[in-house]
């Protein structure tokens, strides 16, 4: 069977919106749907279903429901808790109404998302503002199970505040935020409980009818609300819909690209519901079509996933080379998805990448908006980081703790994540408070994943001289395991990069509401010290959706006072005689820089940098605390809260690592360079030969360079002097130290000689370099083998022969190939060139003409 039609309409507005339903719509169109909506003004997410009247829709906006809201339990003197929910059950003394029932403070008005109830609830027990627990509602439908083809489902929607339990003919079909409801098998009022979600907005989900619970003909749904707690502001239920679908097979969905071990790896995952094995074909270049020479690789994994009729299936791609690469995955027994391209870049220190913090969708309760938000921000990176080569998340991708399906195809719809690996961090919302959601290790496939961590969220990778460490802060019953993972890696790979980063959701330094909490004062106490210990550079952070960047922090847990380790540059990187940044007070964000300008930060040895991300998606913000509720050591240095989307430019080079705060309209934030300088300054020089008695610059034909400092030869400190009224060899020492402190010492060999008159002119103003001989030859030793030419092998102290004369030093230099300086040379080389010339022109012309000489 086929819906017709799929237009979705507001109840209180006219704005038509996109469904939020992912399994009646492929990727795709999803995603078609998101980057509209991110065009568009949001409308609030609560949708009902038209469909052609053909179409088997069960239930829908016009479905009259009983229900139960004056607080007493349908369930009570009976056997079962859920006897209620049995067909045969009396409910004729319920009240009826057609449509969504709920309440926001006792009164039907708009609750946050924009969902405004048809049907008022009654939501306090009498007399009294404390919230009744439980709401019960029931209703029928009808199928014709003959009718049904085999890829038929009953598919429907929810909409919920703060908990909801769906049932069909008596049997529990699905439970939304009903883990923790404290139910008691025995006695009276056993379904009167608190418990839920407790969020600012209604829940959207689906749910499929096994068919096993299906009766021909009519069929009894039931549903029972819970308020969170006593002091709930709101409460709210509708069923969207519930409608007949074909389920015809997609094939692969939900591609994701990763990064791997190392530059040269990717790695895949997707889901299908095709039924056989899959692979990945790979060929070169940018294809419309899959070559017949590509290369076809086997999916490493392929198991049943929490998706609904649905796997997932993972694989990796080794031995990539820099250059453009077409890639598709599923199966010639099954489907093949679209192609889609990424890009091998070289791998050079030079790289930009983009962290972005806790999307979490769904935690504003609109789904349909968080992700809207969501495409925006990588639609801005695209324009704001062009040269951004993958995607750093920091945790939070999701909103629900045991897993949403719909909220991760919402985070992978962007098309983007096809082409431009996403890293992602293990964050409290991508874990199930005690145990790793399936969910989370189905979409990322992460590399050398650590397996001392039980919460499945720590691990690491090399990518273009940065060793990224990973790790799970919610794993803390073993610090040690933490410091023995960070150790190792570090030993094993911290010599072969140029940088060290270390990414953990919840952060040390933050300025927002989880900055003040007894979790993270443990966190600071235990993981803190680790830090402290290694050679990390820059820590990266999210959870506490406010921007914070910290002072250093040295070896010992410290603060390094800002007079002594930041100065302000303008956009050309020149320093400023800018004051720096104010401090701030209250709850007000920092002082931002203006006019391009931003803070460099030099550290010393062991001292690290902490970054803690905003919200990318605009999903949920946290107010910044005040100033005087930090912990002593852990105030932020900056912080900015201006309820705006952030995105993070990381750019990476040899000597710095400068990050770039912004809003989505391009609006800089904080940017900040941390400059460390590993290298020491080069000098380069030329031995020199001077004229007895001539003049002398020690500074002459010296060449100063540094990858991570501009020098000059100002800078150079020179020891020793040259005395031109002594002939022969005589040494000069010089050394320069960068603003890091690295020091470089050179000498360089000085000759003085004797040069004929008529020459001497020419040796006044500059030093003659002499080569240096190379290693290996028999007079490496002589600094100058030139004037030692002919000899009988005596070492002459003065470093001069008395015998050797200017004119056999001409002949030497003949000897050596060089033209002589004479007249008759000169015309001897011309004339044998205009001959060779003529020859060469006569062979043309006889070959041109085909003449025989």
């Amino acid at each position: 069977m086929t819906i017709v039609h799929t237009t979705f309409n507001h109840h209180s507005s006219e704005v038509t919106l996109l469904t939020r339903i992912s399994r009646w719509l492929p990727a795709s169109t999803l995603t078609v749907g998101l980057v509209a909506s991110s065009l568009a003004v949001i409308a609030p997410a609560q949708a009902n279903l038209e469909t052609d009247p053909e179409s088997d829709v069960l239930i829908d906006e016009t479905t009259t429901w009983r229900y139960l809201d004056d607080g007493t339990d349908p369930a009570n003197h009976l056997p079962s808790r859920t006897d209620w929910t049995a067909p045969e059950f009396d409910d004729s003394s319920w009240d009826s109404a057609a449509g969504s029932f709920g309440a926001l403070r006792g009164e039907i008005a708009e609750l946050n998302g924009g969902y405004t109830p048809d049907n008022l609830l009654s939501q306090y027990k009498d007399g009294t503002t404390d919230n009744k627990e439980a709401f019960f509602f029931r209703s029928e439908f009808t199928v014709d199970t003959d009718e049904l083809d085999a890829g038929d489902e009953v598919n429907g929607a929810i909409l919920y505040d703060d908990a909801a339990i769906v049932y069909v003919n008596g049997e529990k079909v699905r439970g939304f935020h009903d883990d923790d409801l404290p139910f008691t098998e025995d006695g009276d009022d056993r379904n009167l409980v608190y418990g839920g979600a407790n969020a600012s907005a209604p829940h959207y989900r689906e749910f499929t009818v096994p068919e096993d619970l299906l009766e021909d003909g009519e069929n009894t749904i039931s549903v029972q609300l819970h308020n969170g707690r006593e002091t709930s502001s709101d409460l709210y239920f509708e069923l969207e819909h519930l409608t007949v679908e074909t389920n015809e097979p997609e094939g692969p969905t939900a591609i994701l690209l990763q990064m791997g071990a190392d530059p040269s790896e990717r790695r895949l995952s997707w889901l299908t519901d095709s039924g056989v094995a899959e692979s990945v074909q790979i060929a070169s270049g940018a294809v419309d079509t899959m070559p017949e020479n590509a290369t076809t690789i086997d999916a490493t994994e392929q198991a049943d996933s929490a998706h609904d009729g649905k796997q997932y299936a993972q694989a990796t791609l080794s031995e990539l080379t820099p250059g453009t690469y077409s890639y598709r995955v599923g199966s010639e027994d099954g489907t093949w998805s679209d192609i889609a391209q990424f890009e091998v870049h070289p791998n050079d220190v030079e790289h930009t990448f983009t962290m972005v913090g806790d999307p979490q969708l769904g935690s504003s309760g609109n789904l349909q908006s968080d992700g809207a938000g969501w495409q925006r921000a990588l639609d801005a990176n695209d324009q704001l980081f062009p040269e951004s080569q993958y995607i750093h998340s920091v945790g939070d991708q999701v909103e629900t703790y045991e897993g949403n399906p719909d909220q991760y195809l919402s985070v992978i719809a962007a098309q983007q994540l096809r082409s431009q690996p996403l890293m992602a961090t293990l964050g409290n919302h991508d874990f199930n408070r005690s145990s790793p959601q399936d969910l989370f290790g189905q979409h990322y496939n992460l590399p050398n994943l650590a397996d001392y961590d039980p919460t499945q969220g720590s691990y690491w990778f090399i990518y273009n001289d940065v060793l990224h460490l990973n790790i799970s802060t919610e794993f803390r019953s073993d610090y040690d395991a933490h410091r023995e993972f960070l150790e190792t890696t570090i030993a094993e790979h911290g010599d072969d990069v140029s940088w060290t980063m270390l990414t953990f959701h919840r952060p040390l330094y933050s300025g927002g509401n989880h900055s003040v909490t007894g979790t993270t004062d443990g966190i600071r106490n235990n993981l803190g010290p680790i830090i402290n210990d290694l050679d990390i550079d820059v820590v990266l952070t999210g959870h506490d959706h406010s921007y914070t960047r910290s002072y250093l922090i040295d070896a010992d847990g410290n603060q390094v006072d800002p007079e002594t380790s930041e100065i302000i540059v303008d956009a050309e990187g020149n320093v400023t005689d800018q004051e720096l940044i104010a401090n701030y007070e209250g709850t007000d964000s920092s002082q931002r820089l203006e006019d391009g300008s931003y803070v460099r930060v030099t550290p010393e040895e062991d001292e690290t940098l902490f970054v803690t991300a905003n919200s990318s998606s605009g999903s949920k913000y946290y107010n910044l605390q005040d100033a005087s509720n930090y912990r002593e050591g852990f105030q932020p240095r900056f912080r900015d809260q201006q309820r705006e989307q952030n995105i993070t430019g990381v750019e990476v080079d040899q000597c710095t690592v400068t990050t770039t705060t912004v809003e989505l309209d391009g609006t800089v934030v904080d940017k900040v360079e941390l400059l460390r300088d590993h290298t020491a300054p080069v000098i380069t020089a030329a031995d020199a030969t001077v004229a007895l008695d001539g003049e002398f610059d020690p500074l002459a034909g010296l060449e100063i360079s540094d990858d991570c400092a501009t020098l000059t030869t100002d800078d150079v400190e020179v020891e020793g002097e040259i005395n031109t009224s002594v002939l022969g060899q005589q040494t000069m020492t010089y050394r320069l130290a960068d603003a890091a402190g690295n020091e470089t010492e050179f000498e360089r060999i000085v000759i003085v000689a004797e040069v004929a008159d008529e020459d001497k002119d020419n040796t006044d103003d500059e030093p003659t370099p002499t080569p240096t001989p190379t290693s290996g030859e028999d007079d490496a030793s002589d600094p100058n083998p030139n004037l030692n030419s002919g000899t009988d092998g005596d070492d002459n102290a003065a470093g001069a022969n008395d015998d050797v004369t200017d004119a056999d030093r001409s002949a030497d230099t003949d000897r050596d190939g060089a033209l002589a300086n004479t007249g008759a040379s000169i015309m001897w080389a011309v004339a044998i060139g205009l001959t060779a010339l003529a020859i060469g022109l006569i062979l043309f012309l006889v070959k041109r003409n085909r003449l025989t000489p």
